[in-house]
């Protein structure tokens, strides 16, 4: 054996081998000793690794020739220097930046503190670009364990979830031509964000000059061959960008500054992107409304006419200057595109209020709820009405996570169903007279015993035109089992008017967990403690015990059933207890959250919400002459 060891052939084949773990002890010496950089460290290394000797490593194996020996130290010395290139590469990869945000300086020419001012110099910091604009998530460090992510998110400063989500405030930048619902969309985002649970501000261009004491100012202001008039709208547009960056550096979690103005060139949208970039964890979102429908260009023209540039002018006069306004603001207009500031722009594209969404690296998470939300809004109208289920056996006030287990309603009960199928048939044709979309009707309910009697008692109504409804009804995955409905229109005398029920475990009431059954007055005298924490705060208050809840956590399971509301054209019934109606009726209303646990809904009567654009429209009914407001 020791013969064929001492061959030449096999000592070069095991010198070679030797010289290979060589290698790798040193890469591994290099990496315990911390000069390898770690792939997905924020902070991109300063210096590269000290460069290898170019002398010849004597590994210390007998019975090898000064020849072989010097080939072994060829080997190593060319793996190293390959080692230390790679990590050269590595770094330069880490360091690189777009070429747009590359440190500049400003011309002399160019003047100081505007938007269009041109390139901006920028101050170190230790994210790259891509990751602070897009949302994405980073590369962490491939060592295991969650409790590494936070704590390596926690060191570099970084907002998120858990270490998962790279940043947690995100500025959302309006983008487009004057007319094109910005402040409509702009208004929508908060209202949901805020019912969420994000803290969420507007901030409008337009109010801060009105502010300024420039209301009522005509279209000649709005353009771009008068000098002054724009570097003032320039100014105006810095201070509000200021104030909501300003905003955002006092939040501690998640938040959503909207800075609402036009935002229609990208030398603007560049400067937004680079002051963004100077504030550490704050990601800019532009969303850019686009609308060519005559339609609905008109009726905002309308509106617009109305507004506090306009107060006491003719209307037709008004018309005209506005549209004068649209016409300058249409000469120098720049729709967003994928290539600015090379492909790290994010934004969001809507297209006719709703008819078609872009989204474009929309991949953190709040991004994409935001995104999720946008692709389901329309402006139809309909009406969307809240009603509590027909009185049953065992119906209670004030009960903790009460389901109404009997399915029997009480003779009240059953008059009231019957008189909300006559109101819904009554508010159908007056829609389908208006030929109004949301004529047609969709049923949505809680999967509560209550829930479908009270169902069938509406179907099972006849008047002179007919019966309420043929039921099509369908379960939560829109797969479920018909409830038992009238198959006959005999001795009716109209047509029949359909629509469709869905029942869903989303919408049941609040979950009481071990207090479940008990009345509000038992848990203040026997549980104190319980009552106490309850009063403390009632929004965030959870129920002990295997399945409690919480107002939050009703409003977390809700937020799929706001996104059907919102896509619905059709008009809704909604069919649910009273913590379920409380957080859909903040939602719609823009209630502040803090007084969502207080908002009294009675039963046997049905709230009637017509979503505008400006704000919804309440109305409460008291169908058996019980209430009426």
């Amino acid at each position: 054996m020791w013969l064929v060891l001492a061959s030449p052939v096999y000592a070069l084949a095991l010198n070679l081998l030797l010289a290979a773990v060589a290698g790798l002890l040193v890469l591994l010496l290099r990496y315990v000793a911390g000069s390898l950089p770690v792939r997905g460290d924020f902070a991109p290394t300063s210096a590269a690794l000290p460069a290898v000797p170019s002398t010849a490593v004597d590994i210390g194996i007998p019975g090898t020739a000064g020849a072989d020996e010097q080939e072994v130290s060829t080997v190593v010395e060319i793996a190293l220097q390959e080692l230390e290139v790679s990590t050269e590469s590595i770094e330069s990869t880490s360091r690189r930046r777009p070429k747009e945000l590359e440190v500049s300086t400003v011309e002399e020419d160019t003047p100081k503190g505007l938007l269009d001012s041109g390139s901006t110099p920028l101050t170190g910091h230790s994210q790259t670009f891509a990751r602070q604009f897009t949302g994405r998530s980073p590369d962490f460090p491939s060592r295991p364990g969650h409790c590494f992510r936070r704590a390596t998110s926690s060191c570099q400063g970084v907002y998120g979830m858990g270490g998962y989500s790279q940043s947690n405030r995100v500025l959302l930048c309006m983008v487009g031509l004057p007319a094109r619902g910005k402040s409509y969309i702009a208004q929508m985002l908060e209202r949901y964000l805020r019912w969420a649970g994000f803290p969420c501000k507007i901030f409008n261009a337009g109010s801060l000059r009105r502010q300024k004491g420039m209301a009522g100012a005509s279209a000649s202001f709005f353009s771009g061959q008068d000098s002054e008039a724009r570097a003032l709208r320039e100014e105006y547009a810095l201070e509000c960008l200021e104030e909501a960056i300003s905003w955002l550096n006092e939040q501690t979690g998640v938040s959503v500054a909207i800075f609402d103005a036009t935002n229609t060139t990208k030398r603007r949208r560049k400067a937004i992107m680079v002051r963004c970039y100077e504030t550490k964890g704050v990601v800019p979102v532009f969303v850019e409304s686009i609308c060519d429908d005559p339609k609905i260009l008109e009726e905002n023209y309308r509106l617009k006419a109305g507004n506090d540039d306009y107060r006491g002018q003719d209307p037709a006069e008004a018309r005209q200057d506005f549209l004068e306004r649209v016409g300058a603001y249409t000469q120098y207009y720049e729709t967003v595109t994928d290539d600015e500031l090379q492909g790290q722009v994010c934004y969001i594209k809507l297209f006719n209020v709703g008819e078609k969404v872009i989204m474009y690296h929309c991949a953190g998470y709040l991004t994409s709820q935001i995104g999720s939300y946008l692709s389901n809004v329309h402006i139809s109208p309909r009406s969307i009405w809240l009603t509590l289920p027909g009185e049953s056996d065992d119906w209670k006030e004030d009960v903790v996570g009460s389901q109404n287990t009997s399915g029997k309603l009480t003779e009240s009960g059953t008059r009231y169903c019957q008189a909300l199928a006559a109101f819904l048939s009554s508010r159908r044709s007056r829609m389908k007279e208006a030929g109004e979309t949301g004529a047609e009707l969709l049923v949505l309910m809680g999967t509560a015993p209550v829930h479908g009697a009270t169902l069938d008692a509406m179907s099972s109504w006849r008047s002179g035109k007919g019966l309420l409804g043929s039921l099509s009804c369908l379960d939560a995955t829109g797969t479920g089992a018909c409830l038992d409905a009238p198959s006959s229109t005999e001795d009716a005398s109209g047509p029949e008017m359909e629509f469709s029920a869905m029942s869903s475990s989303l919408l049941n009431e609040l979950d009481g967990g071990d207090f479940t059954g008990k009345t509000l007055q038992e848990l203040e005298v026997d549980f104190p403690e319980v009552w106490v924490e309850r009063m403390q705060d009632p929004l965030h208050f959870r129920y002990p015990g295997p399945g409690g809840e919480s107002y939050s956590d009703v409003i977390g399971r809700l937020r799929p059933i706001i996104l059907e509301l919102e896509r619905q054209r059709r008009s809704v019934l909604v069919i649910s207890h009273l913590a379920v109606q409380r957080c859909l009726y903040a939602y719609f209303t823009g209630c502040p959250m803090e007084d969502l646990t207080q908002i009294e809904l009675e039963k046997h009567c049905v709230v009637e919400l017509r979503p505008g654009p400006y704000g919804c429209t309440t109305t409460t009914l008291g169908l058996l002459g019980e209430k009426q407001q």
